[in-house]
């Protein structure tokens, strides 16, 4: 009699602290949706995100240099109709009569979409930046550089594999290298991990779960939805954009909270299978919710 007494007042007592937790579900569901809603049609078709190429040029000249990229396709959208009159005629020229192959310099003979761009480039101590971006960002391209002494050196063909490309190009050996995409997927693994781990840890002990107890499988089906979460809204991110990523974020989180509401129904230790599930719900869909804060602040 006096277990039963004593296990009445502890389903009780946890009715009031899960209940606390579960109802305010519905609540942080539609916060959610509207957040997922609101944020893509905030981003209108000219204020969004768009693709970018950043070339970072080392050992660069401290004379001037034009750079420009070769695109393949002729196309006669003029991108420096506000710039010619203020730019080298003889640099300029030499970009303008390049046609080798079908490849033309994208901001000196024109693209179909707008592209900007910048032909001289920011200093920044030795090195100096160019930066390319809007709708007219190639998906395939080469560096074309104009020297100081009107020289015309072209690189190899190079292809944009993530939304926002940056490469270094060495000027002094023509070498150009560019961040590795493994290490990119890790950097967002982690970028998203370890946050998830504190929030979610702090919930599983907030519903009387003992992290000693449960600490690998928590651990394991965490890392395990974190690295589904990168192959996908990751590679969104990292290829096609916050738009396309806002998308997809919604039946990706879904799919999360039932892959950890099975798993964790079978691996939590303690308690009932009815606090497992709540719990894989509210974990998910509080860190859910810090998520597209963060993706709105960093796209912002």
């Amino acid at each position: 009699m006096m277990n039963i007494s004593l296990c009445k007042s502890q389903d009780k007592a946890f009715s009031s602290v899960y209940n606390s937790f579960f109802r305010p579900c519905w609540i942080i569901i539609v916060v959610i949706l509207s957040l997922i809603i609101s944020l893509p049609a905030a981003v209108s078709a000219d204020t969004g995100p768009k693709p970018t190429i950043t070339i970072i040029v080392k050992n660069a000249p401290v004379e001037t240099y034009y750079l420009d990229l070769l695109i393949n396709e002729d196309r006669d959208y003029d991108n420096l109709r506000n710039e010619r009159s203020q730019l080298d005629a003889v640099k300029l020229g030499l970009l303008e009569q390049y046609n080798q192959d079908g490849w033309f310099p994208a901001l000196a003979h024109g693209t179909q979409m707008p592209l900007w761009g910048d032909l001289v480039g920011k200093r920044q101590g030795t090195d100096c930046v160019h930066d390319f971006g809007y709708f007219g960002t190639p998906d395939m391209f080469k560096i074309i550089i104009v020297t100081p002494d009107n020289q015309v050196i072209v690189s190899q063909v190079l292809r944009r594999q993530t939304f926002n490309m940056t490469l270094t190009y060495d000027y002094a050996t023509g070498a150009i290298s560019q961040r590795s995409l493994v290490i990119a997927y890790l950097l967002q693994i982690l970028s998203t991990l370890l946050p998830t781990l504190i929030i979610e840890g702090l919930l599983l002990l907030l519903f009387r779960f003992s992290l000693r107890l449960n600490f690998w499988p928590f651990l394991l089906v965490n890392l395990t939805t974190q690295v589904l979460m990168t192959a996908v809204l990751g590679t969104a991110a990292i290829t096609e954009g916050i738009f396309v990523t806002y998308l997809l974020f919604i039946p990706v989180e879904l799919i999360i909270i039932l892959i950890e509401s099975l798993a964790f129904t079978f691996l939590l230790k303690q308690h009932r299978k009815r606090r497992r599930v709540g719990y894989a719900i509210v974990a998910n869909l509080v860190s859910a919710l810090v998520g597209i804060i963060v993706m709105s602040i960093n796209f912002s």
